[in-house]
């Protein structure tokens, strides 16, 4: 495997964290993004981001007119979440105003929820929206939130909110299509990969795990791996192995306040079905005053790999104990 540059690291980092990297420089776009889309077009780049994937995950990211997608076995969607994606793409590809308009991509957001809602019926606006943005803003990257600027009169009214739709939109459209009609198999992978896709999903690897052994046996080579990347250490004790991010220091949003709370609290374990009634508890302890998402607590305890579920019941991951928490500020700082 060879060592990858600094834009070869973004690609990786891109993909890794959106499941996408698009190749449209616009005025927004940094020095380091473009740099890093003019190193794509260059098949040596190409050549050695997959030989990359290829050596840590044994899958590589599809290419489509130079814009990659990333999406393994564990990020398939389900089938109401398919259904908003196609009916998203269809609807925001059908949209007059974006027919070859590169320069202003802004569109109301509600005309995107209703359309998809004609064709998504058995899930109400509210669900729509939020899964759209969850796969679409958060995900994806391929809408940008955006808010018109407004008078402090105009602030007292209900403001309607826009998203600006990527210029890459049509070609990953297109390259998440023929993904998700592909009827492709993952070939076997070998230990050293298997381990690398429990630490890329879970993060947290303990005794337990069908992939300690091999682990143990390979965690100089997975170490070096991952440090290629310039972003994750891969941390080994007695009796377990967390792959750390070392971009991810700090956190402001409060699910992931409540995240960590509800893990401290796990003691030895709780019964799985037990956890939403303990993320409400702490959600009224700490914020009770506002209305937070207990879906994005959950989503938040997985990505930050703050519990394992096993056999029936959730417990806390060494990660939970190296935040400390500021609740009166609503932030968590890695320690």
């Amino acid at each position: 495997m060879s060592d990858l540059h600094g834009p070869e690291q973004l690609i990786v980092n891109e993909l890794l964290n959106h499941g996408i990297f698009t190749s449209t420089i616009t005025p927004q776009t940094s020095r380091q993004m473009a740099d890093a889309i003019n190193a794509l077009k260059r098949p040596q780049t190409q050549q050695r981001l997959n030989s990359f994937f290829k050596g840590l995950l044994g899958v590589v990211p599809d290419n489509y007119q130079e814009n990659l997608l990333f999406l393994p076995g564990n990020q398939r969607l389900d089938a109401d979440s398919v259904h908003v994606f196609l009916a998203t793409l269809k609807a925001v590809i059908n949209l007059p105003e974006l027919q070859n308009q590169q320069s202003d991509r802004v569109v109301l957001t509600q005309t995107i929820v209703r359309q998809v809602h004609s064709e998504v019926v058995n899930l109400d606006e509210k669900e729509i929206r939020r899964r759209i943005t969850a796969l679409f803003v958060d995900r994806f990257g391929l809408f940008t939130p955006d808010m018109p600027e407004v008078s402090a009169v105009e602030r007292t009214e209900e403001i309607d909110d826009y998203w600006d739709v990527s210029p890459d939109f049509n070609y990953v459209a297109a390259c998440l299509v023929e993904h998700l009609q592909a009827a492709t198999v993952d070939p076997e992978p070998t230990p050293l990969q298997r381990v690398n896709r429990a630490l890329l999903t879970q993060r947290y690897v303990d005794r337990s795990s069908r992939v300690w052994l091999d682990l143990v046996t390979h965690k100089a080579e997975i170490a070096e791996q991952w440090a290629q990347l310039d972003r994750f250490d891969l941390e080994c004790g007695d009796d377990y192995a967390l792959l750390l991010d070392k971009s991810r220091k700090k956190s402001e949003a409060k699910p992931a306040v409540v995240a960590v709370a509800v893990a401290r609290s796990l003691g030895v374990g709780l019964p799985t079905d037990t956890v939403t009634t303990r993320i409400h508890q702490i959600i009224h302890q700490l914020f009770p005053e506002s209305t937070i998402n207990v879906t994005l607590v959950k989503q938040a305890l997985t990505e930050m790999a703050l519990v394992r579920e096993r056999d029936g019941y959730v417990s806390p991951t060494p990660i939970a104990h190296r935040f400390s928490m500021r609740t009166q500020q609503a932030t968590t700082e890695e320690k």
